[in-house]
């Protein structure tokens, strides 16, 4: 049995809820059981956003995470916030356009700096598509589901016709980042 355990944490308006409904529902479409639960500040603006998700090979009777695998953060506070529920030598993603000096031991976790609205950028020109460059570096990173899954699921996900090829070119461009730094 394969369990990940993956905490998406960020600012409202930073995509954090939909890159892990797309994360679930390609997890589903691999065959795979998935389980999402969400928090939100209670600020009607501005406020933080977080998806948990439990992805298995297996059913899921325990759907709390407790012991992340990775943890994508989107700002500093939120970062900081989450750090502790991720697993020595787990994964750590953090938008390194935002996030610019972050305080994470180096030395207890693998942490990853992706410059998600730079490459969203040159990915599609829509610098909102931020969240699938990070969905990207973290499908390259936690390597469970093809990426042809997750487009997939965006397919099925955006409801914009032409919001679906810029999120797909985005989340490819964050793919290739990370699994060409890789080596």
């Amino acid at each position: 049995m394969v369990r990940k355990e993956i905490v998406l944490a960020g600012l409202g308006g930073h995509g954090i809820i939909f890159m892990g409904r797309v994360l679930g529902y390609a997890a589903v479409l691999a065959g795979l059981d998935a389980v999402m639960t969400t928090s939100y500040s209670p600020a009607q603006r501005g406020g933080w956003s977080k998806a948990y998700l439990v992805l298995s090979t297996s059913d899921i009777e325990y759907p709390v995470v407790e012991n992340a695998d990775a943890l994508v953060a989107t700002t500093n506070e939120m970062l900081m916030s989450e750090i502790d529920l991720v697993k020595e030598n787990g994964i750590v993603v953090v938008d390194s356009d935002i996030i610019r000096r972050h305080r994470v031991d180096t030395s207890k976790y693998k942490v990853y700096s992706v410059p998600a609205r730079t490459l969203a950028k040159d990915a599609c020109g829509i610098e909102r598509t931020a969240n699938m460059v990070l969905l990207g570096a973290l499908t390259a990173l936690i390597n469970m589901i093809e990426p042809k899954r997750i487009e997939e699921s965006i397919r099925h996900s955006v409801r914009r016709k032409e919001l679906i090829e810029p999120n797909i070119a985005s989340f490819k461009k964050g793919y290739e980042f990370v699994s060409n730094n890789l080596i």
